[in-house]
């Protein structure tokens, strides 16, 4: 029965070797035919928390969780993959300026060869365009226009997906552990339009739906204009979530909206800003300055209104020659402000911060040695979250990061 399947194997084999042979550019898809891509880092990791909020401590926030005092992310030795990935791409040549391209993208766990999970193969940006001097329409899975605009810099070309990502602070609340309260996911379901260059500057619009029925409709909106040009990248991106309940969802059990028959409906909203400055091909500078509202129409005493908070990133890069590179960013999110349904509510202690440096060592082109450290600082209240081992820490805990991994792109 092996030697039934052996065809099958030489066919698949061929076809990778050659896919292989035509693969370009790893950040997007160009040329024809069928390309083989993929960036892999597997990484030792070292995660432990530190100085947890004592049981009883008073002047907390009330959206906060009750503090125990105890680690809740103990301290672990550990391996991980971050989005380690491989896609296959391609375009097909339409005539007049247009042209077809697709991509599918899927995360791969190298510290332990599993892949992305039951039902999700093909789990990244996974999608069909049209393509020509009108623009560009993608159907897929795929990054938000909020999302691509406003996440330049980066992180020794590794942050998505891992403790050095800045969005564990910049883009979430500091309360709850519930993912719904993030503004930096990919959508899936999503239709995006992309406006061609004119003189420096693309807009782009995108909507994805969650294709839920009941009396919530959660779908999202993102847009965006950027302005790129010699040494100065800008960019204004908008985006905004319709019964995602991104507050109450994170709120104590007591104060949410977010039941299956509760009539209540919400919209969170964020605005960012992102700036960033190229003063030669070797150094960047990013400054990002972002404003998150979570609303919701509640009307029972007790429960989440709305919240609102201003985050900021100042974030740089380097290159040394051609063997060394170097990274840093620290992320600042304020306590903010929130209102509850005939009650009072307080922010104390919502603040946190993130701080990260690195530095890579390159053997090639493609292949670098690589480590960071990172220390998540959270307030009192706060559980800014950039674990990787499944952990989730308590209120006022900080989380501290050391890794040491290889990154290879092919």
């Amino acid at each position: 029965m092996q030697f039934k399947k052996l065809p099958l194997a030489l066919a698949l084999g061929s076809l990778l070797v050659g896919s292989a042979a035509m693969a370009q550019d790893e950040d997007g898809p160009g040329g024809s035919g069928l390309q083989l891509y993929g960036k892999l880092y597997p990484y030792f990791l070292h995660e432990k928390g530190s100085g947890p909020t004592a049981v009883g401590t008073t002047g907390l926030s009330t959206l906060a969780g009750t503090p125990t005092g105890t680690l809740g992310v103990p301290g672990i030795n550990g391996f991980s993959a971050g989005n380690s990935r491989w896609g296959l791409r391609g375009s097909e040549d339409l005539g007049g300026g247009n042209k077809a391209i697709f991509q599918l993208e899927s995360q791969v766990k190298v510290d332990d060869g599993s892949g992305a999970g039951p039902g999700l193969t093909f789990n990244r940006n996974t999608f069909v365009a049209l393509a020509g001097n009108w623009g560009e329409v993608k159907l897929g899975n795929h990054d938000t226009i909020f999302k691509e605009y406003g996440d330049t810099v980066g992180f020794l070309g590794l942050s998505s997906g891992t403790f050095m990502s800045t969005s564990n602070v910049l883009r979430k609340t500091g309360f709850g552990t519930s993912g719904s309260s993030s503004f930096h996911l990919r959508r899936a379901n999503s239709i995006i339009y992309e406006t061609p260059q004119i003189a420096g500057f693309t807009g782009g619009i995108d909507w994805s739906t969650d294709e839920v029925t009941g009396p919530d409709n959660p779908h999202v909106l993102s847009m965006g204009v950027k302005w790129d040009s010699g040494p100065l990248y800008v960019s204004l991106a908008h985006e905004i979530h319709y019964d995602l309940f991104g507050g109450s969802g994170n709120a104590p059990a007591a104060q949410r909206n977010n039941a299956v028959t509760d009539p209540t409906t919400s919209r969170d909203k964020a605005t960012q800003l992102a700036i960033e400055w190229r003063p030669s091909k070797a150094h960047k500078i990013e400054f990002d300055a972002i404003r998150k509202s979570y609303n919701e129409n509640a009307t029972v005493a007790g429960r989440f209104s709305n919240y609102h908070n201003m985050a900021y990133l100042l974030a740089t890069e380097s290159r040394w020659g051609d063997r060394w590179r170097t990274s840093a960013h620290i992320v600042m999110s304020k306590a903010g402000s929130c209102t509850r349904v005939a009650a009072a509510c307080t922010t104390d202690g919502l603040e946190g911060k993130q701080i990260t440096l690195g530095g890579a060592y390159y053997f090639s082109k493609r292949t670098y040695l690589w480590s960071a450290v990172s220390r998540v600082i959270n307030g009192k209240s706060a559980r800014y979250n950039n674990n990787e081992f499944a952990q989730t820490p308590n209120p006022g805990e900080d989380i501290n990061h050391f890794a040491l991994g290889i990154s290879h792109s092919f």
